[in-house]
C-alpha cells in the first residue's frame, strides 16, 4: 500500500469517527421544547383589507414552521360588552420517540398545516371587521395568559396582530388624552389586576409607532408588558414582518 493511499484511508477513518461521534451527540441531546403560539387577531373597523391580508400571511407562515408537539391558538380580539370571541386551537401530536420525526409524524404535521391554514382564513373577513367598532385588548391578553398557563412544557409566544388601539368605554386610546399613564398601569399591578405573562414571549405586528400618538401607544404597551412580567423586546413591536422566522424572543 502506498503512503498516499494509507494517508487517505487514515483520514477517512478519522472523518467517519468524527461524524459518528457527532451523530451520537446529537441523538443524545435533549430535544428542543415544543412551541405554543397564541395569536390575537384584531378585526376591528380600523383594520384595512390590506392589513388583514398581510396578517393572514403571518399566520400562514407560523403554521408552516410548526412541527410535531407544537400548538396554536387563534383568538379574535374581544369586543366591549361581549363575553365571547371567535377562537380555535389545535396541536400536532408529539413524536413517539423524542427528537425523531417518523413518516407518521410527517403526515400528522402536513394534515395539521392544511387544517390550520383553512381555519385561520375564517378569521380574516374584511366585511366582518367593518362591523366591529370596539377592541378590548386587555381582555384578550388576560385570556392569553390563561392559555399560557396550560402550555404543558411548551415555550409560549403571544403574537398580537393589531394596531394596539384599546377602544372601549372605559379606556379608549383614540380619544384625546385616552392613553393611560405609566402610573395607571402601576396602580393596576399594585391591586393585582394585571394578567400574569411571566415566561411568555410577546410579539406585536401592526401598530404604527412613527406618529406622535403611535409612539405614545408603543410606550404604554412597553411598560404594561414589563409590568405583567412578559418577555418583550423593543424590536418585537413591528408594523410588519416579512419573515415569520423573526417572530420570537
Amino acid at each position: 500500500m502506498t503512503r498516499i493511499r494509507a494517508n487517505r484511508i487514515f483520514a477517512t477513518s478519522i472523518l467517519l469517527a468524527a461524524t459518528t461521534s457527532c451523530e451520537r451527540a446529537t441523538a443524545g441531546a435533549p430535544p428542543a421544547p415544543a412551541h405554543q403560539y397564541i395569536v390575537g387577531i384584531d378585526i376591528s373597523g380600523s383594520r384595512t383589507s390590506a392589513q388583514l391580508q398581510e396578517e393572514r400571511q403571518v399566520v400562514d407562515g407560523l403554521v408552516a414552521r410548526m412541527t410535531a408537539g407544537d400548538r396554536i391558538i387563534l383568538v379574535e380580539t374581544y369586543r366591549a360588552g361581549i363575553d365571547s370571541a371567535g377562537q380555535w386551537q389545535d396541536s400536532i401530536p408529539a413524536p413517539r420517540e423524542p427528537g425523531v420525526i417518523t413518516g407518521r409524524d410527517k403526515r400528522n404535521i402536513e394534515q395539521f398545516r392544511t387544517v390550520a391554514s383553512a381555519m385561520a382564513a375564517t378569521f380574516f373577513d374584511a366585511d366582518a371587521s367593518r362591523k366591529v367598532m370596539t377592541t378590548d385588548l386587555f381582555h384578550t391578553l388576560s385570556r392569553a395568559a390563561d392559555y399560557a398557563k396550560a402550555a404543558n412544557g411548551r415555550r409560549t409566544t403571544v403574537v398580537l396582530l393589531s394596531d394596539m388601539l384599546q377602544s372601549t368605554s372605559d379606556v379608549d386610546f383614540e380619544r384625546p388624552g385616552g392613553i393611560p399613564t405609566a402610573q395607571w398601569t402601576d396602580g393596576l399591578k399594585a391591586e393585582g389586576r394585571l394578567p400574569d405573562l411571566r415566561n411568555v414571549c410577546v410579539y406585536v405586528i401592526g401598530p404604527d409607532p412613527s406618529t406622535r400618538t403611535g409612539a405614545k401607544v408603543r410606550d404604554f404597551w412597553r411598560h404594561w408588558f414589563e409590568a405583567t412580567g412578559a418577555t418583550f423586546r423593543p424590536e418585537n413591536y413591528r408594523n410588519m414582518v416579512a419573515d415569520p422566522a423573526e417572530i420570537g424572543c
